[in-house]
């Protein structure tokens, strides 16, 4: 298995290749979609990315892009294309395969099926050749290709087969933990250990936020508190938070924790904001508050057109807007002074490690970091719009795709807590925006409720919690439980309804991902005592230490007991 910088150096090495437009005829999964299959005899091919996955990003720029592969697919088969969060039933659809079949979910997905919508093959990422030690795309593809030529019979046959072990597929249930403050002990010493108090980071690169890791730590009083608190001011201060437009990037990819994936979620706003506002209430350094304030603002500033809706982010991760992400000393000073590329951390000669630049792209550049308490007053506020003209002259990286229901319930929920506890009047202000779209684009709180924004995608369990939780509504709570979970195994489902003859399940398939209903759940009030338990499984690997959601879930409902 590719471990996560292995598949990080592949990612920055396709984005590399110069970006083409895609040559595959991509229809919708519709109607019209599974006929025009079932009429030309062909298998259905289906891609389903994310609008901020990497490695969908480096599928487009080096493997669709390409003539010979898009003739090829499509005259073998029918293409469909969506995202995630436009297909959210066939996507669970596609992760409970994955992890039926290899125990590795992930994003992106192609899928392969009949064309009566049984399946053939199923993959994640695929290279486009075979250099990285993993099958390559054509490989795959030429491989059902001739599959299906040689009998499509057989093929429906084995498909058949394969339906019924994704359909049984469950994960094993947890043994559960007898001494469940024991148990949270020695993830804390686990996780301390695994700590660089000089990056702020945990573990190996790719470093991300890790915000409910942290707010776990800080919950947890003495030492680990006091630890947490440090790395989370480092953090802060680090180039993971961008100083020019605010928010914290998705990771950061070197050793050291300075070089970030130029990927801003709005989730990964939501969730680091809620660290900050956590440390903020148990320390006096006013750092801690600012950190909020600055993603926060970020996210009212750079991700809302105003109406109180949010974008889902924003990717630089290619030229021309990767350009403008890191500066060279003499852009700095040019255009302001020496004094400021100094404050900014900017050096002559660069100060980014060409021994941790895996693209190559960033020699001689400097990646930009300071405290947000030292950029306040009118004349930084002046500064800080010159570099974002300079920046923004070079393009919108900016994904201008309305974000999903969950996610606007988070951001409410942060919103008001950062109202109440920050005395910010401005956000009581916009929060009062936000909660009037979800209402008026979502129609949250109803019967019927959507994923996005004006569409029929009904509601999923993360969006019936979060809005729950933004709208202090515990009755959509109840709701979530009665759709979608199975108290028989501690689960919830993706859907309240079948889907190509099979409920799926809740996956949380990628580092950095939002938290999944499980953890929400356990945070909020009276969950189920299985529910519990399914959650104590992530004690049962001795080679990983639970994640900080699961850690953070359970902290909050020792202490409630």
């Amino acid at each position: 298995m590719n471990s996560p910088l292995t598949l990080l150096r592949i990612l920055l090495a396709s984005l590399l290749a110069p970006l083409a437009f895609a040559q595959v005829d991509w229809q919708p999964w519709s109607d019209a979609s599974l006929a025009a299959a079932a009429a030309a005899e062909k298998p259905l091919y289906v891609f389903i990315d994310d609008p901020l996955n990497e490695l969908a990003t480096a599928m487009d720029q080096d493997t669709f892009a390409h003539a010979e592969t898009a003739t090829f697919l499509m005259a073998n088969f029918v293409c469909v294309r969506a995202s995630r969060d436009d297909l959210p039933g066939i996507a669970a659809y596609g992760q409970q395969w994955l992890a039926a079949e290899q125990k590795l979910p992930g994003w992106p997905l192609n899928l392969w099926f009949t064309p009566d919508t049984l399946p053939i093959e199923a993959a994640s990422y695929l290279p486009p050749t075979e250099e990285w030690g993993r099958e390559g795309f054509m490989v795959v593809a030429k491989r059902v290709a001739d599959q299906w030529a040689a009998g499509g019979e057989s093929v429906a046959r084995a498909a058949q087969r394969r339906q019924a072990q994704i359909a049984d597929y469950l994960p094993f249930a947890a043994e559960g933990i007898d001494d469940l403050a024991s148990a949270l002990t020695r993830a804390e010493t686990g996780w301390l250990e695994t700590l660089n108090p000089e990056t702020g980071c945990f573990g190996e690169a790719p470093h991300g936020a890790e915000p409910e890791l942290l707010r776990f730590l800080i919950r947890r009083g003495g030492e680990a508190r006091t630890t947490a608190l440090a790395a989370l001011k480092v953090r802060i201060m680090s180039p993971l938070r961008d100083p020019i437009d605010g928010g914290v990037y998705r990771s950061t990819v070197d050793t050291k924790g300075t070089l970030p994936l130029f990927q801003k979620r709005l989730t990964d706003q939501a969730r680091f904001a809620l660290a900050c506002l956590d440390a903020a209430a148990v320390a006096d350094d006013p750092i801690y508050a600012a950190g909020a304030k600055s993603v926060i603002d970020y996210a009212i500033n750079r991700l809302s057109p105003g109406d109180g809706t949010f974008i889902v982010g924003e990717d630089a991760t290619a030229a021309p807007g990767q350009h403008r992400q890191t500066w060279t000393h003499a852009e700095l000073v040019e255009l302001t002074d020496e004094a400021v590329a100094a404050a900014l951390g900017a050096l002559e000669a660069g100060n980014v490690d060409p021994g941790e630049d895996l693209e190559g792209a960033h020699a001689g550049r400097n990646l930009l970091h300071v405290s947000p308490l030292n950029t306040t007053g009118g004349t930084w506020r002046e500064i800080l719009l010159k570099l974002q003209a300079a920046r923004h002259a070079t393009g919108d990286s900016r994904i201008h795709r309305t974000a999903p229901a969950a996610d606007h319930g988070l951001m409410l929920h942060v919103m008001q807590r950062a109202a109440d506890e920050l005395g910010d009047l401005d956000y009581g202000a916009y929060l009062l925006g936000t909660r009037a779209a979800l209402l008026r684009d979502f129609s949250a709180g109803t019967e019927f409720f959507s994923h996005l924004a004006n569409h029929e995608v009904p509601a999923l369990p993360l969006d019936y919690l979060l809005v729950a939780l933004g709208l202090n509504q515990p009755d959509l709570f109840a709701a979530a439980d009665e759709r979608f979970y199975d108290g028989e195994f501690g689960l919830y489902y993706a859907t309240a309804e079948d889907v190509l003859g099979l409920r799926p399940l809740m996956w949380t398939t990628a580092a950095g991902e939002m938290p999944g209903p499980a953890s929400w759940r356990v945070q909020m009030a009276d969950p189920d005592d299985v529910l519990v338990t399914e959650l104590t499984a992530a004690f049962d690997d001795p080679d990983a230490l639970p994640a900080g959601d699961v850690l953070l879930a359970l902290q909050t409902h020792l202490h409630s007991q």
